[in-house]
Protein backbone atom coordinates (compact mmCIF):
# COMPACT_ATOMS: atom_id res chain seq x y z
CA UNK A 1 0.00 0.00 0.00
CA UNK A 2 1.17 3.46 -0.83
CA UNK A 3 1.12 5.97 2.00
CA UNK A 4 0.31 9.55 1.16
CA UNK A 5 2.48 12.23 2.79
CA UNK A 6 0.67 14.63 5.08
CA UNK A 7 2.07 17.66 3.28
CA UNK A 8 3.51 20.87 4.65
CA UNK A 9 2.59 22.81 7.79
CA UNK A 10 4.98 25.47 9.06
CA UNK A 11 4.89 28.54 11.28
CA UNK A 12 4.36 31.47 8.92
CA UNK A 13 3.95 34.23 11.52
CA UNK A 14 5.36 34.53 15.04
CA UNK A 15 2.77 36.97 16.35
CA UNK A 16 2.99 37.07 20.16
CA UNK A 17 3.88 34.66 23.00
CA UNK A 18 2.23 31.33 22.16
CA UNK A 19 0.49 32.96 19.17
CA UNK A 20 1.33 31.77 15.69
CA UNK A 21 -0.18 31.61 12.24
CA UNK A 22 0.75 28.61 10.15
CA UNK A 23 0.75 27.96 6.43
CA UNK A 24 0.76 24.79 4.43
CA UNK A 25 -1.21 22.28 2.48
CA UNK A 26 -4.85 21.86 3.44
CA UNK A 27 -4.43 18.32 4.73
CA UNK A 28 -1.40 19.20 6.87
CA UNK A 29 -3.01 22.35 8.27
CA UNK A 30 -6.14 20.41 9.24
CA UNK A 31 -3.95 17.76 10.92
CA UNK A 32 -2.06 20.51 12.76
CA UNK A 33 -5.34 22.04 13.96
CA UNK A 34 -6.51 18.68 15.30
CA UNK A 35 -3.16 18.07 17.02
CA UNK A 36 -3.20 21.55 18.58
CA UNK A 37 -6.74 21.04 19.90
CA UNK A 38 -5.81 17.62 21.28
CA UNK A 39 -2.81 19.20 23.04
CA UNK A 40 -5.04 21.81 24.69
CA UNK A 41 -4.39 24.85 22.52
CA UNK A 42 -6.33 27.91 23.65
CA UNK A 43 -7.45 28.49 20.08
CA UNK A 44 -6.90 26.75 16.77
CA UNK A 45 -8.76 27.66 13.61
CA UNK A 46 -8.23 27.40 9.89
CA UNK A 47 -8.24 30.71 8.04
CA UNK A 48 -9.11 30.92 4.38
CA UNK A 49 -6.29 32.63 2.50
CA UNK A 50 -5.31 32.86 -1.13
CA UNK A 51 -1.95 31.19 -0.59
CA UNK A 52 0.49 29.53 1.81
CA UNK A 53 2.40 32.76 2.32
CA UNK A 54 5.74 32.74 4.16
CA UNK A 55 6.25 29.03 3.55
CA UNK A 56 8.24 26.85 1.17
CA UNK A 57 5.06 26.41 -0.87
CA UNK A 58 5.60 29.95 -2.19
CA UNK A 59 8.97 29.00 -3.71
CA UNK A 60 7.56 28.71 -7.26
CA UNK A 61 6.66 32.41 -7.10
CA UNK A 62 10.16 33.20 -5.84
CA UNK A 63 11.77 33.22 -9.28
CA UNK A 64 9.28 35.76 -10.57
CA UNK A 65 9.70 37.93 -7.48
CA UNK A 66 13.50 37.68 -7.66
CA UNK A 67 13.48 38.73 -11.30
CA UNK A 68 11.25 41.73 -10.57
CA UNK A 69 13.42 42.80 -7.64
CA UNK A 70 16.60 42.39 -9.68
CA UNK A 71 15.09 44.65 -12.34
CA UNK A 72 14.37 47.45 -9.86
CA UNK A 73 17.69 47.19 -8.01
CA UNK A 74 19.38 49.90 -10.13
CA UNK A 75 16.58 52.31 -9.13
CA UNK A 76 16.56 51.41 -5.43
CA UNK A 77 18.00 53.96 -3.04
CA UNK A 78 19.42 53.39 0.43
CA UNK A 79 16.89 53.85 3.24
CA UNK A 80 16.79 57.30 4.82
CA UNK A 81 15.46 55.87 8.08
CA UNK A 82 15.96 52.66 10.02
CA UNK A 83 13.91 49.84 8.47
CA UNK A 84 13.13 46.60 10.29
CA UNK A 85 12.87 43.48 8.16
CA UNK A 86 10.21 40.83 8.87
CA UNK A 87 12.57 38.06 7.87
CA UNK A 88 15.32 38.89 10.41
CA UNK A 89 13.54 41.06 13.02
CA UNK A 90 16.64 43.24 12.85
CA UNK A 91 17.08 46.82 11.69
CA UNK A 92 18.74 47.94 8.50
CA UNK A 93 20.84 50.99 9.09
CA UNK A 94 20.23 54.32 7.41
CA UNK A 95 22.14 54.25 4.13
CA UNK A 96 22.23 50.44 3.84
CA UNK A 97 23.23 49.27 0.37
CA UNK A 98 20.16 48.10 -1.59
CA UNK A 99 22.24 45.07 -2.67
CA UNK A 100 22.10 43.97 1.00
CA UNK A 101 18.35 44.53 1.17
CA UNK A 102 17.42 42.57 -1.96
CA UNK A 103 18.13 39.07 -0.57
CA UNK A 104 16.04 39.88 2.51
CA UNK A 105 13.11 40.98 0.36
CA UNK A 106 13.39 37.77 -1.64
CA UNK A 107 13.48 35.65 1.54
CA UNK A 108 10.29 37.20 2.92
CA UNK A 109 8.19 35.25 0.45
CA UNK A 110 9.15 31.88 1.94
CA UNK A 111 10.28 32.79 5.46
CA UNK A 112 8.15 33.39 8.55
CA UNK A 113 7.19 36.89 9.61
CA UNK A 114 9.01 37.44 12.90
CA UNK A 115 6.51 39.97 14.27
CA UNK A 116 7.01 39.42 18.01
CA UNK A 117 10.84 39.35 17.76
CA UNK A 118 10.73 42.43 15.50
CA UNK A 119 8.61 44.40 17.96
CA UNK A 120 10.82 43.32 20.87
CA UNK A 121 13.87 44.40 18.86
CA UNK A 122 12.32 47.83 18.28
CA UNK A 123 11.45 48.18 21.96
CA UNK A 124 14.98 47.08 22.86
CA UNK A 125 16.42 49.93 20.82
CA UNK A 126 14.20 52.50 22.50
CA UNK A 127 11.02 52.66 20.42
CA UNK A 128 8.19 53.46 22.83
CA UNK A 129 5.35 54.61 20.57
CA UNK A 130 3.64 52.64 17.83
CA UNK A 131 0.90 53.68 15.41
CA UNK A 132 -1.44 51.30 13.65
CA UNK A 133 -2.92 52.93 10.57
CA UNK A 134 -6.02 51.24 9.20
CA UNK A 135 -9.57 50.20 10.02
CA UNK A 136 -8.70 47.29 12.31
CA UNK A 137 -7.04 47.07 15.71
CA UNK A 138 -5.28 43.73 15.34
CA UNK A 139 -1.74 45.02 15.82
CA UNK A 140 -2.67 46.85 19.02
CA UNK A 141 -4.34 43.68 20.33
CA UNK A 142 -1.14 41.73 19.62
CA UNK A 143 0.95 44.46 21.26
CA UNK A 144 -0.91 43.90 24.53
CA UNK A 145 0.41 40.33 24.54
CA UNK A 146 3.95 41.36 23.57
CA UNK A 147 4.50 44.33 25.90
CA UNK A 148 1.70 45.76 28.05
CA UNK A 149 3.62 48.96 28.79
CA UNK A 150 4.09 49.75 25.10
CA UNK A 151 0.49 48.71 24.42
CA UNK A 152 -0.51 51.78 26.43
CA UNK A 153 1.42 53.99 23.99
CA UNK A 154 0.16 52.28 20.84
CA UNK A 155 -2.31 54.44 18.92
CA UNK A 156 -4.84 53.34 16.32
CA UNK A 157 -5.37 55.76 13.45
CA UNK A 158 -8.50 54.80 11.53
CA UNK A 159 -8.53 55.56 7.82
Amino acid sequence: AKTEPKGVAVIANELFPKGFACAGTEKAINALKEAAEAAGALQAKVLKTSGAFHSSLMAPAGDKLAKALDEVLPRMKPPQHIVYMNVTAKPLKVGADPKEILPLLKQQLTSPVLWEPLIKSMIGTGTTEFYEVGPMKQLKAMMKRIDAKVWNTTTNVEV
